[in-house]
């Protein structure tokens, strides 16, 4: 009886211990694993944001260099009525998402929309850009038309003498599409911020009230808190002494947010600022908070789900995002440093092919003849045939300029040339925009792994030491030796 009571107070003893142990485990591995889904958190809306604002700088200078160009083409008719230049340049830029775009003549006089002239005029721009020998993007302001919030970029047309300045303007919202995916939608903020004077204007919001308006940041921070010794002046200092980019984590009223600035290459002291508030793409912390408390009881298998979903999520996301910044932006296609580490990682995996090198043949020619946005056209027209005629799991990469370079897997030095021969005869008919036909061709060079290299860098040089030969050779041709 005695070892009867004994043995039961020693089971409840060891119970007693064991609860106290799996609580203690669990408090402990809730407080741990939290800690790394926040520093995890962190680093993916850094990471987000970062290439956001970048996206969006660069989409606002290709908006500026494209008007360039367009300037470039206006000068080459000189001779023609600004009424008529007007509505060849409405026939092309009908193709993008410009609001709206007109000219300045040197009378003063502005030709395009009513009231994108009326807004010009009101702000004073059209005086501007009488004076101003280079080109420039406004700060910016509401189209009177549409009421949205839109910035004009101003090129001065040399070499006319009745036509002084082209502006095209382009929505805030268009500037987004261009630089972003539609992986973020709805879920970012975007900032225009004047770093020496604090204003800033909201042109993109998840809350549709609060776009288009200016406001104050120094105004704003009784809603700000600041993490990890940060505070605004730190912020603004930065940026007023030239910082090109950073990023911090701050509470804005009830959401702790990440926020990225990056400086605006073609609008000096300007900033875009893209806010994201953390719970809106990762929300691990908050799964794990609501469900650690009811499935304590099974924290191993808690456990291991939470830490395979980290991995799975950081795979997967990597993908996405990096593809943002791993892509070449006019042709879609892997850029230079991504296709090396696609190769590399198809080499490592011991998957035999041919790498080849590609150059469009007198592409400098195409250029100066035809223009630079019909000289994009083609090289377009080069990836969209690659695409069409090369086996569905060949890596696509643009080495540079009018070079691409490809990497056909388990193929043999014959099947290649087949390859080459399909995409030399598709692709040489090419119709241009202004309905110009012409002939072009390409030169190429292949190089067989593992034959003839046993590594990304031997197998370029050898590639390209055949690519040479074809084209001291005359061009137009494709040379790989036999394996």
């Amino acid at each position: 009886m005695k070892d009867g009571k004994k043995s039961r107070r020693k089971r409840k003893a060891l119970l007693t211990i064991y609860v106290i142990a799996c609580l203690f485990v669990v408090v402990f591995a809730y407080a741990h694993l939290s800690k790394i889904a926040r520093d995890y958190n962190t680093q993916h809306m850094e990471l987000i944001t970062g290439i956001y604002a970048e996206k969006v700088n660069d989409a606002m200078e290709y908006v500026k260099n494209y008007a360039t160009e367009e300037a470039k083409l206006i000068e080459t008719m000189a001779q023609v009525e600004p009424e008529n230049v007007l509505e060849h340049m409405q026939e092309r830029l009908d193709q993008m998402s410009f609001a709206n775009r007109g000219l300045i003549l040197s009378d003063q006089e502005i030709l395009g929309n009513t009231c994108a002239v009326n807004d010009i005029k009101k702000l004073k721009l059209d005086q501007q850009a009488l004076i101003s020998e280079e080109s420039f993007i406004s700060d910016p302001y509401q189209s009177s038309e549409t009421g949205t919030m839109i910035l004009t970029v101003f090129v001065p047309v040399k070499d006319s003498d009745r036509i002084k300045s082209l502006y095209v303007s382009i929505t805030m919202e268009d500037i987004r599409k261009l630089g972003s995916s539609d992986l973020l939608w709805g879920k970012v903020d975007v900032h225009l911020l004047k770093a020496d004077s604090e204003n800033y204007i909201t042109c993109i919001s998840t809350d549709v009230d609060k776009t288009g308006n200016w406001n104050n940041l120094l105004l704003q921070q009784k809603y700000f808190t600041y993490y990890n010794g940060y505070s605004y002046k730190q912020w603004v200092r930065e940026m007023q002494s030239g910082k090109t980019n950073g990023n911090f984590s701050a509470r804005i009223k009830d959401k702790v947010r990440t926020i990225s600035y990056q400086s605006i290459q073609s609008m000096p002291g300007w900033y875009v600022v893209v806010e994201l508030a953390n719970e809106d793409v990762a929300d691990i912390t908050r799964q794990f908070s609501e469900w650690g408390g009811i499935y304590g009881g099974i924290l191993v298998g808690i456990t291991v789900w939470y830490m395979m979903t980290i991995i799975v999520l950081e795979s997967r996301d990597k993908k996405h995002y990096m593809g943002l910044s791993s892509t070449d932006a006019l042709t879609g296609i892997l850029n230079r440093s991504a296709f090396q580490r696609a190769v590399e990682e198809a080499l490592s995996e011991k998957i035999p092919g041919i790498l080849v090198f590609i150059d469009v043949d007198n592409f400098k020619k195409c250029n100066d003849v035809y223009g630079h946005q019909n000289g994009d056209f083609c090289l377009v027209h080069f990836v969209n045939t690659m695409k069409k005629c090369f086996p569905k799991d060949t890596i696509l990469g643009r080495y540079g300029g009018d070079e691409f370079i490809v990497y056909m897997k388990n193929i043999t030095a014959e099947q290649a040339r087949k390859y080459m021969t399909e995409f030399q005869c598709k692709v040489a008919d090419l119709q241009l925009p202004t309905g110009e036909e012409i002939k072009v061709s390409a030169s190429a060079g292949g190089a067989a792994y593992p034959s003839q290299g046993q590594d990304y860098v031997s197998l370029c040089r050898k590639a390209d030491a055949m690519l040479y030969e074809v084209k001291k050779n005359g061009k137009d041709g494709f040379k790989v030796e036999e394996i």
